[in-house]
């Protein structure tokens, strides 16, 4: 099928999901061709953030052009408040006001204006309670029967809320991707999860960032986030992926660009790779003087990445009858 979009261009499309209009932005490499498969992106942006702003902020769309991956840029849903309007996603966390570990915010925590969608307002919630999972499902279908695309490479990755959203599509749709790699965003405390399908994670952090605190506890607006070494625990656990259980050094091209360090579990049963790393930055995409740091690491992590390669770790574990 002929693509909607020239080469090497980005437009806004619209689909129905639900009662809802739902919107994402769509960039073509230049190099895209209709009868070769190619890997596919998803980037989600961050609270109040939009698909627009997502794509200028992280220059996805430069290094799609430069490696050949399509990369599209979900909207989240939105409403007016005190003049400003707030998106956001489900990522679960954020649409409850405790978990199983209590509130996911103190006391004294900032209060963001409630979704209406969520009912009648709570301590702690803040962001949407629509069906996104929904949404990101019909538009892979949408995608994948409009475009020629790799099915065994779909990656997705996010900023902050968007990154939060990443870790939910990884524990509950990982069937759907062969890698996830969340920027800046972390499950609120009480609600980290962890898929039981093989599926890779690079979880990056800034080492500086106070906004969503990767060392447990509680962030600069009063909310408290599962800590970036639990994640990593039961990412690569034996639940999950089946990782080593102690971690160790994971050596990439720009190690101590920016202060990039980068950890791994190592030797995954499932096939896959779980990988933590740290820039000297704050609440924000690892970038510095027009370098896209954030986006060399991510997209060097998800090309080693596929789920026919899940498939024969699966095949080389398993004893022939």
């Amino acid at each position: 099928m002929a693509p909607p979009l020239a080469v090497g261009e980005s437009r806004a499309f619209a689909m129905k999901v639900g009662e809802l209009e739902r919107e994402y932005l769509l960039h073509l490499p230049p190099g895209y061709d209709a009868r070769r498969p190619s890997a596919l992106v998803l980037a989600f942006h961050g609270y109040t953030g939009s698909a627009a702003r997502e794509e200028a902020g992280t220059g996805l769309s430069r290094h799609a052009d430069a490696h050949g991956f399509v990369v599209v840029y979900p909207q989240g849903t939105g409403f007016a408040a005190d003049g400003q309007l707030v998106t956001s996603w489900n990522d679960l966390a954020g649409s409850r006001s405790k978990g199983p570990e209590g509130p996911i915010c103190s006391e004294s925590a900032v209060e963001y204006p409630h979704p209406p969608e969520c009912g009648e307002p709570t301590r702690c919630t803040w962001a949407s309670c629509h069906d996104d999972l929904g949404f990101v499902a019909r538009l892979l279908d949408r995608l994948e029967g409009e475009f020629c695309l790799d099915l065994d490479r779909v990656y997705a990755t996010g900023m902050s809320n968007g990154g939060m959203f990443v870790h939910r599509l990884g524990c509950e749709m990982p069937e759907r991707f062969a890698a996830i790699a969340p920027v800046g965003g972390t499950l609120a405390r009480g609600f980290g999860c962890a898929p039981r399908a093989p599926l890779a994670m690079l979880n990056i952090t800034g080492s500086e960032d106070v906004d969503v605190s990767q060392r447990g506890g509680v962030s600069s607006d009063g909310y408290y986030y599962e800590s970036a070494e639990a994640v990593m625990a039961a990412w690569a656990g034996p639940a999950s992926q089946g990782c080593d259980a102690s971690a160790g050094p994971h050596a990439t091209p720009w190690d101590g660009v920016l202060g990039l360090r980068c950890i791994e579990r190592d030797h995954c049963t499932s096939g896959a790779e779980v990988v933590h790393c740290s820039w000297a930055g704050g609440h924000a995409w690892p970038a510095a003087a027009g370098r896209p740091l954030g986006n060399d690491v991510i997209w060097e992590f998800f090309s080693r990445h596929s789920r026919a390669h899940y498939r024969g770790a699966r095949e080389h574990r398993t004893p022939a009858p």
